[in-house]
């Protein structure tokens, strides 16, 4: 992770007289992704003596507004936030009164003196560029289908990733005729609902499923494997989450994932919201990691990375 070299003075400082309160309103904790970076905040608190207030809103407006409240009844001096909707912001920064908030991908309003950012686009464009780069080599841009597995337009930053892809992709090869985007497709039961109706009236070979993250290619796996046309479908995801591991390593129709190591998180993150509560300067953004995962890496970046069978 990168820290912004631009660094903003944070609020009057806290007397560490006690052991200070610092509160974590997750994203959603049926996610991987966020359950890794909950795990960071926790094991990073724990290192820095600080008393952790946890709280999941499930990505809904009303979890939200349940966590600020959780958040101003324990009366936290800092607050690292994942809640995702802009417009809740400032209702969380009265209800918290004004605690110093460092946010995570998404801008938490008045209150926040940091933010870690990915950048969503690049996420998207280096997967992309392998799987074009994979297309070209291996059909010469000759492909039956694109699927796309999105969220939907409440998550901007995931349209951003999903046109990442395309851009990326189309630095070698032109996108198919056939192009379907699947909108609230980025849990696993979701995509493999919606992919398995497709697959009654997609019919050719060879097809690219790209997938907002790796919840979403497990899905449509599952639904290409019951309809046993498992020939026909080459994958790429994101995050490349532990339960994808195995798959990357180890299945040859797997092309790419890009990682963004949210085990990672929890170390600036909590640097950036103690450096406020003392009083000391806070770096104003901290850039994620990116970086392509693919069969030939996956075990140096993994190294618990499940053993290929036979």
């Amino acid at each position: 992770l990168e820290a912004s070299a631009e660094p903003t003075p944070s609020p009057t400082p806290f007397a560490r007289s006690e052991v200070p309160s610092l509160g974590f309103i997750a994203l959603d904790g049926s996610l991987p992704f966020s359950q890794s970076v909950a795990l960071s905040v926790q094991a990073a608190a724990a290192e820095a003596g600080i008393d952790l207030v946890e709280c999941d809103p499930a990505w809904t407006a009303e979890g939200v507004l349940g966590c600020a409240a959780e958040m101003a009844d324990a009366g936290v001096h800092a607050l690292i936030s994942f809640q995702p909707f802009p417009e809740l912001a400032e209702q969380v920064c009265s209800a918290t009164q004004g605690a110093p908030t460092v946010g995570v991908v998404f801008e938490q309003g008045s209150c926040q003196v940091s933010m870690l950012e990915i950048d969503q686009a690049a996420a998207g464009r280096l997967a992309g560029e392998a799987v074009g780069t994979f297309v070209a080599d291996r059909w010469e841009c000759d492909i039956n289908a694109w699927i796309s597995l999105e969220s939907n337009d409440s998550n901007p930053d995931g349209r951003t990733r999903m046109q990442g892809y395309r851009d990326g992709y189309a630095e070698h090869c032109e996108l198919p005729a056939q192009q379907v985007t699947l909108d609230d497709a980025d849990r696993l039961a979701t995509a493999e609902a919606q992919v398995a109706d497709l697959l009654e009236r997609l019919k050719g070979r060879p097809n690219i499923v790209v997938g907002i993250n790796e919840s979403a290619i497990l899905g449509a796996m599952s639904a290409v494997r019951q309809a046993d046309r498992e020939n026909q479908f080459w994958y790429s995801g994101q995050l490349a989450d532990p339960a994808i591991r195995g798959e990357i390593a180890c299945n040859a129709r797997y092309i790419a994932s890009v990682a963004q190591f949210p085990e990672r998180f929890g170390a600036p993150l909590v640097e950036a919201a103690t450096a406020a509560i003392d009083g000391r300067e806070v770096t104003t953004r901290i850039e994620a990691e990116l970086e392509l995962v693919t069969a030939e890496n996956v075990r140096e970046l993994f190294p618990d990375t499940p053993a290929c069978n036979g």
